[in-house]
């Protein structure tokens, strides 16, 4: 996303140049240029003079998943002008994710064309579009790339032809189970462990789990989720990722278990409960990157120092608990300490902080509001909105629904908007038929329907099942009308059937 932003606001500064430089040579009628604010807008802004305008155009087009682009796209993949200084071509890169994104057959002649060409990651780009098309004829062209000479996107190819089960090809990936890169060698795991099913492969996996760096944690992440088995949904859920990432490969074992039609009912059944049980808790849970997963705190054992903190968060919490209060130093607000350990760097500090948080509810509310509201530091209010979240009381109602966010998200990491969705279902049980029951409804059906996240619609699903109201089962009914991801769908069912 860093790549899009820093374009998006190269292409409207080039915009206002341009735009004033023409006004003082008088060659136009002062007008503001036209928006990119439909697929016709955007389809004719790809033939734009100017590289930022096209980036955009290209990125909007996959975000809007607008099909009639795909040719257009296609044309896209062959414009050699926006080039970087080392080559690159970060157009083309974008017209191949997008193109992914539409999954439209049409473009595989276009996106195999791209395949040879000497910018890394423009291949990357290409190969994921590929597999994420999911047709068959694409193998040739990616099997023909084990015979260029130089350097080759060894990672994607690998994971492509794990997910087109291209068996035939072990001889030259074993070669790669060697690679330089442990990131190869994961990819390379991943394929030989679905082919072969030996332990060796599914050990290199789950070692790489627990390395020390953080990006070798995620890449072992997704190779264990592409392998779509659940033996090993108990290892990610306990691995040292973003929940976000946990999330998503979760959902990718689940949805292979929810389209094999060769097992049992009954097996089937048994799994798919524990992978939405464990989904559902991971929703609630503040994910560790919220604050500092990117470095090795996240890792960090529990050191005498945080057990002294957490001895010390207990203490207070029984101390305001006790009616007598002869053991509180009344010099020290329990609650201002509570919030105040927010912002430790142990995550079970923080986690004893939020418990404590919300067993002193609904003292606790107000200033956790008002410490969000004075803050602008994205951790501490993460964790602010997990125990705003989990106390459910009505006088948050205006805070989550704002977290929730709106179609243009409010920069709220998608982490905290599903906590945020989950308070909103809290709220709608505590209060049954009160004006905020109504409004959380209101916001969690706009939740359901409207983003593109599928885990923050996910988590209004589960919000709906907890309120449990007539009206719920009403939204979740209209939702199932037209939700398309298969987990999701399948969510939505188990909750109106929870409540039926």
């Amino acid at each position: 996303m860093g790549e899009i932003a820093l374009r998006i606001a190269w292409a409207l500064t080039s915009l206002l140049k341009k735009f004033s430089e023409k006004i003082m040579t008088e060659e136009i009628v002062v007008r503001p240029p036209q928006p990119i604010c439909s697929a016709e807008t955007a389809i004719a802004a790809l033939s734009s003079e100017d590289d930022g305008i096209r980036y955009y155009a290209a990125w909007w087009l996959g975000k809007h998943r607008v099909q009639d682009a795909c040719e257009a796209l296609c044309e896209a993949l062959k414009d050699e002008r926006d080039r970087t200084a080392l080559g690159g071509y970060p157009l083309r890169r974008q017209a191949a994710r997008s193109l992914g994104l539409l999954k439209n057959s049409l473009a595989v002649p276009a996106l195999i064309e791209v395949l040879e060409c000497p910018d890394l990651r423009l291949q990357e780009a290409a190969i994921h579009a590929l597999a994420t098309i999911e047709d068959r004829a694409a193998i040739p062209g990616l099997l023909a790339l084990f015979d260029l000479e130089g350097e080759i996107a060894a990672e994607a190819l690998l994971e492509a032809l794990a997910t087109f089960e291209v068996w035939e090809a072990r001889l030259q990936v074993e070669k790669f189970y060697s690679h330089p890169s442990e990131r190869v060698q994961c990819a390379a795991a991943r394929y030989l462990y679905a082919l072969t099913r030996e332990s060796t492969y599914l050990q290199k996996l789950l070692q790489t789990l627990e390395h020390e760096n953080h990006f070798l944690r995620w890449a072992a992440t997704f190779d264990l989720g592409g392998l779509g088995l659940l033996e090993v949904a108990p290892a990610l859920i306990k691995a040292f990722v973003p929940n976000s990432i946990k999330l998503l490969n979760l959902k990718r074992i689940l949805e292979r278990l929810l389209q094999n039609e060769a097992i049992a009912e009954v097996q089937r059944q048994k799994e798919s409960d524990f992978l939405f049980d464990s989904i559902d808790g991971l929703l609630i849970e503040l994910e560790s990157s919220t604050r500092n997963a990117l470095d090795a705190s996240t890792r960090l054992e529990v050191s005498e120092e945080s057990i002294r903190e957490m001895r010390s968060l207990e203490a207070l919490v029984i101390a305001q608990q006790d009616e007598t209060g002869g053991t509180q130093d009344e010099s020290v607000s329990p609650v201002a300490a509570l919030i105040a350990a927010l912002r430790s760097k142990h995550p079970k500090v923080r986690a004893a902080a939020i418990d404590g948080l919300v067993e002193l509810a609904p003292a606790t509310v107000k200033p956790l509001i008002e410490a969000y509201e004075s803050s602008n530091d994205h951790g501490y209010q993460a964790c602010l909105i997990q125990a705003i979240a989990r106390i459910g009381d009505p006088r948050a109602l205006e805070l989550l629904q704002d977290v929730v966010g709106v179609e243009i998200a409010n920069h709220c990491q998608g982490n905290v908007r599903r906590v945020a969705a989950l308070g909103l279902g809290r709220i709608g049980r505590q209060a049954p038929g009160s004006k905020a029951s109504q409004l959380a409804l209101k916001k969690l059906d706009w939740a359901l329907r409207m983003p593109e996240d599928w885990a923050l619609r996910y988590s209004a699903a589960v919000s709906l099942e907890e309120i449990g109201s007539t009206e719920s089962m009403f939204v979740l009914q209209t939702a199932a009308n037209s939700e398309i991801d298969l987990v999701v769908q399948t969510r939505i069912a188990r909750a109106l059937a929870a409540i039926l």
